[in-house]
């Protein structure tokens, strides 16, 4: 049996879709012991790259709001109708990058390597309405 990855900080009880202790969706946390061997590695692969995305969510003040494990893919909520797209993050040349998307579909490699990440992240935010 594959051990939980809990680490007694559930912030899904508190109504978070994605728990920003341990990186598991509510629906997983809920069914963790009933779920197969199998099934709780996957999500046990998934959890560093999810907790790449909880880190970016605490850092722009946002919250995930869901997570899609078919299109690789995390929804991020900074404000009730502001959403973002968090793709999977990937190394490209040995950095780390996380694809970004808004709304209207346009996107970015958000270079999470750098220290100043999140002056490109808030450049795409608020530019991105005024760019084609």
């Amino acid at each position: 049996m594959i051990a939980t990855p809990c680490i007694g900080v559930c912030s899904t009880a508190v109504g978070d879709e994605v728990c920003f202790g341990c990186g598991r969706t509510f629906s997983e946390v809920s069914a963790w012991l009933t779920l197969s061997d199998v099934a709780r590695a996957q999500v046990s692969d998934h959890l560093s790259r999810r907790k790449a995305w909880l880190q970016m969510a605490a850092l722009s003040g946002g919250r995930l709001t869901a997570v899609s494990e078919s299109l690789y893919e995390a929804t991020l909520a900074l404000t009730s109708s502001y959403h973002l797209y968090l793709g999977w993050p990937q190394l490209q040349n040995g950095l780390a990058h996380i694809p970004l998307r808004n709304h209207q579909g346009r996107q970015i490699m958000l270079p999470v390597y750098k220290n100043d990440w999140i002056i490109y992240f808030w450049s795409f935010v608020f530019d991105a309405d005024n760019l084609s």
